[in-house]
């Protein structure tokens, strides 16, 4: 059976979303698309983009992230095996040793890695708990976008030649309902306004764990739907 997951929420935060470039987001919020370069002495991070001659540099304190090619993995991790350090951070492996000092886990990126056991905080063999059905978002084609006021589904975001969008000859906002940004393998929601659900089919089985991470500024309104399709009862 196919179960049909919606979620909704209102997050102020706003973002123009691409598909392959990269993403800087700063520590104010602020966010940059283009092509990451590198690192430099200073340390700077060097961005580059095609409507700036030269590359520019910003200040690594000033900088929250550094996403590569809009957070698409290369390739499907094959296991969810991971250790977490005490920074917080999580090392995608498969543990083939451990004694008093560290961790030595095999992983598809950087084949064998030995982390000090000190600096580890968990190892999760199989964190999901069984079965995964779902991972991501990693793909924008995974989800579609429902809204009351448009049962069959949203109208097509108006274009320009060049494949991007054309704010001249779309509609005024306050003709149509907000949409989701995908960006960063997550999604954003821009509007101030509320009522477009995003929606993922997704096999799940009468019983299920369901897990994700959410952040918003300001209030929240949020819901989690299941065989919902958010259309006007009649």
């Amino acid at each position: 059976m196919i179960r049909t997951l919606a979620i909704t929420w209102i997050a102020a935060a706003g973002l123009h979303a691409a598909e392959t470039d990269d993403l800087l987001r700063f520590a104010n919020g602020d966010q940059l698309h283009g092509v990451f370069q590198g690192i430099k002495e200073g340390p700077k991070a060097v961005w580059k983009r095609e409507d700036v001659g030269d590359a520019v540099e910003f200040k690594t304190d000033q900088l929250r992230h550094i996403v590569l090619r809009g957070g698409r993995s290369l390739k499907p991790l094959t296991s969810l095996s991971h250790v977490a350090l005490v920074n917080g951070d999580r090392i995608p492996g498969t543990l083939t040793a451990l004694d008093e000092t560290s961790f030595t886990l095999d992983t598809t990126y950087g084949g064998s890695l030995k982390i000090p056991r000190n600096q580890v905080a968990m190892f999760a063999p199989n964190p999901s708990g069984g079965r995964l059905y779902y991972h991501g978002p990693f793909r924008e084609d995974e989800w579609r976008m429902m809204n009351a006021s448009f049962p069959d589904g949203m109208p097509p975001v108006v274009k320009d030649e060049k494949g991007e969008k054309d704010a001249k000859n779309a509609k005024p906002p306050g003709d149509l309902p907000g949409r989701w940004e995908y960006s960063g393998s997550a999604w954003y929601w821009p509007s101030k306004s509320s009522g477009t659900a995003l929606l993922c089919e997704s096999t799940m089985p009468e019983r299920s764990i369901l897990r994700f991470d959410l952040a918003w500024k300001n209030r929240l309104a949020f819901a989690v739907g299941f065989h919902a399709d958010f259309a006007k009862p009649k």
